[in-house]
């Protein structure tokens, strides 16, 4: 596979910047909070190692499979990284918000279902199966994970929940993403690759640009600390306090009269 120069140079500025982020993950001990979207990362900087040591020492077919294959990887970790910021948003103490569980899964449903219509109806043109599994299961995940993103936002704003935590940081990021990806993802499911791989790496190209954007963004935001909650006043602590009492003394005395 012949590499041009434009080609080199997102990789080396993709692989940079994963390596930055990752840092960023680990010394500011973000890992801690965020494992999947830490393994997501990481997973991207052991990918461009092993692409760029099988396109130099493999074969073309080798490179190929192994292209493909990595990319079906990629795409299961990203919907991980959708459910757990989900999770991080939703369920932050292990139990979800009253009002948002059945509302979630409507929305899940009804995203699965638009999503894979939508990749049902794509028409990729390519070579092998793999190419077919890869581009139309890409697409899948692009309008899922864009679909989910706006949804979060929505729910996250109706609920009152703080806009300008480390998790909201990483949503804003990957919808943006998302969102240039699902067009990206369209141009690929109808051009393809059958016809030749020049129009699918110029598309490609459009995507990493957007994701460096991202990742940009991450290694900042996630560098800095997040902006510290508000605390409760005392006077409204004292009065839940009072009422988880009360509360707890009208069960007690229910069950004493059963």
């Amino acid at each position: 596979m012949h590499l041009t120069g434009l080609d080199l140079l997102f990789w080396a500025t993709g692989f940079g910047a994963h390596l930055i982020l990752l840092s960023v993950l680990l010394i500011r001990r973000r890992y801690r909070q965020f494992p999947i979207f830490t393994a997501f990362i990481f997973m991207n900087v052991l990918r461009t190692i092993v692409l760029y040591f099988t396109e130099s020492l493999g074969t073309k077919a080798t490179y190929f499979y192994t292209f493909w294959s990595l990319g079906i990887l990629d795409t299961l970790l990203q919907i991980s990284v959708v459910c757990e910021m989900y999770a991080l948003t939703f369920r932050p103490l292990g139990g979800w918000a009253r009002d948002t569980r059945p509302v979630f899964k409507w929305l899940v449903m009804t995203t699965v279902v638009v999503a894979a219509g939508l990749a049902w109806l794509a028409a990729p043109h390519a070579r092998l199966w793999i190419q077919v599994v890869v581009i139309k299961g890409t697409f899948f995940s692009s309008v899922l994970m864009t679909e989910l993103f706006v949804a979060m936002i929505a729910l996250s704003v109706k609920s009152g929940l703080p806009s300008k935590t480390h998790v909201a940081r990483i949503s804003e990021g990957l919808g943006f993403y998302s969102a240039v990806d699902v067009l990206v993802e369209a141009a690929h499911s109808y051009f393809g690759v059958g016809r030749g791989v020049h129009i699918y790496t110029t598309l490609s190209q459009v995507r990493m640009t957007a994701y460096l954007v991202c990742v940009g963004y991450w290694i900042v935001t996630l560098w800095l600390e997040a902006p510290a909650e508000r605390e409760m006043p005392d006077r409204i602590f004292s009065q839940l306090i009072e009422l988880k009492s009360a509360v707890d003394s009208d069960l007690e005395e229910i069950r004493v009269r059963k």
